[in-house]
């Protein structure tokens, strides 16, 4: 094993040696051929960060966002429910995973016509699928459980959550209409 490892070694210093000696004949060369590489790995680590945010909002248009066919639902895009908050007077927003029990009785309660004459306001929806450990700290809720949270001037004035109603066929629209909201025009 040793007689391999000094021979992989004695290698290894036989081919840098060549290496130094090919890069010292060709200065002008190989830092061009370095500055390039350089910039090349550079421009792809930025436009992965950027993609990442691309591909996690296709994903979420795709998979969730097109989904939804209550008209009282507005989608808010990935990691903009902050900015969104701040520049918006009052906001509703309804935080929640995109899956689960809770979630599939809140949309067929607003899937339903009867129920959607009832509702006399339009909220935002912020899936909760990345990031959830933030999002939950931030806004201290249960990323399981469908949250509802109104803001004004940027701070929280009024929530529910849905799990806490005791019957949500009768509960869950009139506790909607009473939370401070305010309607929201497209």
């Amino acid at each position: 094993m040793e007689r391999h490892l000094a021979k992989a070694k004695e290698k290894l210093l036989i081919f840098w040696r060549k290496f130094i000696i090919i890069v010292s004949e060709n200065e002008r060369r190989s830092l061009m051929i370095a500055a390039s590489l350089v910039i090349f790995a550079l421009l792809f680590s930025a436009s992965a960060v950027f993609a990442q945010k691309t591909i996690r909002q296709d994903q979420l248009d795709e998979l969730v966002f097109d989904s939804l066919k209550s008209d009282h639902l507005i989608p808010l895009e990935y990691q903009t429910v902050d900015q969104k908050i701040k520049d918006t007077k009052a906001i509703s927003i309804m935080f929640s995973q995109p899956s689960g029990t809770s979630f599939e009785n809140v949309m067929t309660i607003l899937d339903d016509p009867t129920q959607q004459t009832m509702l006399n306001r339009k909220f935002y929806y912020y899936p909760i699928v990345y990031d959830s450990e933030t999002i939950a700290k931030n806004y201290q809720l249960d990323p399981r459980q469908v949250t509802f949270i109104f803001f004004h001037n940027g701070k929280e004035k009024n929530r529910f959550v849905v799990e806490s109603l005791k019957d949500l066929n009768n509960e869950f629209i009139p506790e909607l209409n009473r939370l401070p909201m305010w309607d929201l025009k497209n």
